[in-house]
């Protein structure tokens, strides 16, 4: 846990204090005019090893912002970067369940749902992130509105229903025979 605590503070590091700033023009870059929710605000104001999947998702939309950019000045488009920023992104979203520190530890059916819906979430960004070569222009705005909505629902601890379009998560139920 210390490893991770560490490499928290080292990604809210590489995001400057003016990380709203940028992460604000890169969402006008893309098209995007909402306000920064406030949850995402306050993990910048006071950086903790438990925000990491929003400075890991930060970091995804201003790659978003990147390609957008480089896709509209010379009509190539380089997704290695943003690819590499959502798989780290994406490895958080799948340690959200003990990273956020909502569930407590005897609570295993709750975890379980939890991380059947983060697998889901993950699912859903991988298979988004296949349609992105198809029409940038298009679909680079759309995965950046995903990954701020997934850092807004994570730093405001609804890390049950990260995202609107995969079902919530619920607890499974067995079947009587």
């Amino acid at each position: 846990m210390l490893l991770t605590r560490i490499s928290a503070h080292t990604a809210a590091r590489q995001l400057d204090p003016q990380a709203t700033d940028r992460l604000t023009a890169a969402l006008a870059e893309l098209g995007l005019s909402e306000p920064i929710p406030d949850t995402v605000h306050h993990a910048f104001a006071h950086p903790q090893w438990r925000y990491r999947l929003v400075y890991r998702a930060t970091t995804t939309i201003l790659e978003c912002a990147a390609a957008h950019r480089g896709h509209a000045d010379s009509g190539t488009l380089d997704l290695e970067p943003l690819l590499r920023a959502s798989r780290r992104a994406c490895d958080d979203i799948l340690r959200a369940h003990w990273m956020r520190g909502t569930i407590p530890f005897d609570r295993r059916h709750r975890i379980n749902a939890v991380r059947a819906h983060a697998r889901r979430v993950v699912n859903r960004v991988r298979w988004a992130e296949r349609s992105l070569d198809a029409d940038p222009a298009a679909n680079l705005p759309t995965h950046a509105h995903r990954w701020l909505t997934i850092a807004d629902r994570y730093a405001g601890c609804r890390i049950g229903a990260l995202l609107d379009d995969v079902e919530p998560s619920a607890a499974r139920r067995t079947q009587a025979p």
